[in-house]
């Protein structure tokens, strides 16, 4: 009975020794990294990285953020945040990074290897929102805006759903965004978040398209809305017109696309879209008139804005719509009709069938 105890005892030490090397750290020993920042370095071999860590307090004010910001440049992103370790007195913790930034200059150059580094931190979120910075990341990281409740909540309420919903704003995921660098037939996009030195504050209104390798076209903000309606089916957003002098805007309650592509050896890319919603801003008695008149003012200045954009980013020989992926999808393609795409889509030509209904006019009649 002794020894039966005595191998028990033994037993549960056995099973607590190895615990004695946890490397658990406890909260006031860490610095929670909220939002990084890749930017090219003094040299094209190097990277610079800014990191935006929030420090850990008991009560948080509007505007009285508590929040350091660090930054390194080295030859690998690896190294460059293993030097700033030294630089700070608590553990880096990135399973709170919820925004990256990667510079203009870098996205020009390629990001092939920050999106290597990315997809292999196993403490790196795939859901944290990925954005191109205008002039670099560390000028944009660099902002504290007022209306910060802690660091880096402008950022997260700007992409996430729980803050502002606007129809120039695009979300864009790391986990998508790798995907989509890997995808045969779909390009990337990514949000272009600027410093607006006037406000203190960002600037989120334009997109920016990318081939597998670097920056190729970067839109205006009424171009990234249409953008935003076709491609995302964003139907939180507006479509605006002139009218006798005056100007209509019909606030979209529904949107739904699909796509339609010819076997022919110059394919059209026939882009279907119907929208409903209701008049948010109009002239007196304008419902007076003719409605179906009206509607097809709409379908008719709306078309032809969005088949204009289609052709500006097929002539930047990019495809973040995936019409490529849809082409081969529907026909059953191998390496034989990608090559077939490719050759093709230089020329191919676009058509838009847009069907936009008046619902109401709002709540005054």
């Amino acid at each position: 009975m002794r020894r039966a105890k005595l191998l028990l005892i033994g037993l549960a030490m056995l099973l607590i020794l190895p615990t004695s090397g946890c490397g658990f750290k406890d909260i006031d020993k860490r610095f929670f990294v909220v939002a990084m920042g890749i930017d090219q370095g003094s040299t094209p071999s190097n990277y610079r990285v800014t990191l935006r860590l929030a420090i850990p307090t008991s009560q948080m004010e509007s505007g009285e953020t508590k929040t350091e910001l660090e930054s390194m440049e080295a030859p690998s992103i690896a190294e460059a945040v293993r030097h700033l370790k030294s630089l700070v007195d608590k553990e880096l913790d990135f399973g709170h990074c919820r925004v990256i930034l990667f510079g203009k200059s870098l996205i020009e150059e390629g990001v092939e290897n920050p999106i290597n580094w990315l997809s292999r931190r196993r403490d790196i979120q795939q859901v944290a929102f990925l954005g191109l910075a205008e002039p670099n990341a560390f000028q944009v990281l660099k902002l504290q805006p007022q209306s910060e409740r802690y660091p880096g909540n402008a950022l997260f309420l700007s992409f996430g759903s729980e803050g502002t919903e606007s129809s120039y704003i695009l979300t864009e995921y790391l986990f998508d965004w790798v995907r989509r660098q890997t995808e045969t037939g779909k390009d990337g996009f990514l949000p272009i978040i600027r410093k607006d030195i006037d406000r203190n504050s960002y600037r989120v209104d334009r997109v920016a398209f990318t081939d597998k390798k670097k920056l190729r076209l970067c839109l205006t903000p009424a171009e990234t809305q249409l953008f935003n309606i076709s491609a995302r089916r964003y139907d939180k957003s507006v479509i605006a017109i002139p009218f006798k002098g005056a100007r209509i805007v019909l606030a979209l309650s529904q949107v739904e696309t699909h796509v339609s592509i010819s076997h022919e050896d110059i394919p059209t890319v026939t882009l279907h879209l119907h929208a409903s919603g209701f008049l948010e801003e109009s002239p007196p008695n304008f419902l007076n008139g003719d409605i179906p008149k009206i509607e097809n003012q709409l379908q008719t200045e709306f078309n032809g804005e969005l088949q204009d954009l289609l052709y500006k980013i097929r002539n930047s020989e990019v495809d973040p719509y995936g019409f490529g992926l849809h082409y081969l999808a529907k026909y059953f393609g191998g390496s034989k009709e990608w090559k077939k795409w490719k050759e093709a889509y230089p020329e191919i030509t676009f058509r838009v069938d847009s069907r936009i209904v008046i619902d109401k006019a709002g709540l005054v009649q």
